[in-house]
């Protein structure tokens, strides 16, 4: 039996955030681009294993890449003094994402410091000749009220085409996945909420988006068998997914999120099965690049 012709409503991005934050995770990177389904990559310019992530982007020139701006829980582009009331003396933000957020909503004096400390984020990844397709932030932070139009104007500025936004229907998630329910709503509402505003502004700029988007609620266990049920589930429209994969353990990685099936979310990018189900429903694979070009 044939399968069913691609539908061309909807389409899925694949996405490896954290590009940069370790050598395990920029091999799975490598390998799930050059043998599985990921087609797009989130640099995190400040990543201890930065560098080996851009000398592999020039390696891999069908990479989509992006930019993970990085306001929290990493460390600034910038020398302190340019971004003084942002970072510690070891040139760290913060790592709570609430007290950021908070201080980030009520402190109009931190923009300036924000908008260089981005922009300069960008020019790194610039810098080596590569091309930037897409901009998004470390714990979505770039979908913040007051740092997505900096997002915006950046985006222009440097002539990025598209943006993430976090539209995940928390039903969907919960229906495949029922562990901290509460915690999965709370996020699906607070996060729609925060894209519905962002899409505007976004709009207003001509810039291109996804319509959809899972990983946020089930951040790290992205496995297999998630993704298998979630085929099903994709809407008309464009959904991107994006998963944290890694070769091995890593004392970095797990530091940073000890609870997330690395080594699992990697196996689901390699899974012939995956492929086969998405081809099954009809629902084709795409990246930012080809967003663009389409128009």
């Amino acid at each position: 039996m044939e399968p069913p012709p691609l539908d061309p409503s909807r389409t899925v991005i694949f996405t490896a955030d954290d590009f940069g934050l370790s050598p395990a995770l920029n091999g799975a990177v490598a390998l799930a681009h050059r043998q599985g389904l990921l087609r797009c990559a989130s640099l995190m310019v400040t990543g201890p294993a930065a560098p080996q992530a851009l000398a592999l982007s020039r390696d891999l020139p069908e990479l989509c890449l992006g930019v993970h701006l990085t306001l929290i829980q990493g460390r600034s582009v910038l020398p302190r003094l340019a971004v003084l009331h942002l970072v510690d003396s070891q040139r760290r933000f913060a790592d709570n994402p609430v007290q950021v957020g908070w201080r980030y909503y009520w402190q109009p004096g931190l923009y300036p410091e924000i908008r260089r400390e981005l922009a300069a984020q960008i020019e790194a990844a610039l810098a080596p000749g590569l091309k930037v397709w897409f901009l998004n932030g470390h714990v979505n932070l770039h979908l913040h009220p007051r740092i997505f139009p900096i997002v915006v104007e950046l985006a222009r500025e440097y002539g990025i085409p598209a943006v993430r936004l976090a539209r995940e229907d928390w039903r969907t998630a919960l229906s495949l996945d029922f562990r901290n329910p509460t915690s999965k709503i709370a996020q699906g509402l607070i996060f729609a909420w925060l894209s519905r505003r962002a899409r505007r502004l976004a709009r207003a700029a001509s810039l291109i988006y996804n319509d959809h988007l899972f990983g946020l609620l089930n951040d790290g266990r992205m496995t297999e068998d998630y993704l298998l049920g979630l085929v099903p589930h994709l809407q008309p429209g464009v959904t991107e997914i994006y998963l944290h994969p890694a070769l091995y353990p890593d004392q970095e990685l797990y530091r940073w999120a000890p609870q997330y099936q690395r080594q699992e979310e990697l196996g689901a990018l390699l899974s012939p099965r995956l492929p086969e189900a998405l081809a099954a429903s009809g629902v084709g694979v795409t990246d930012f690049r080809e967003m663009s070009w389409r128009g």
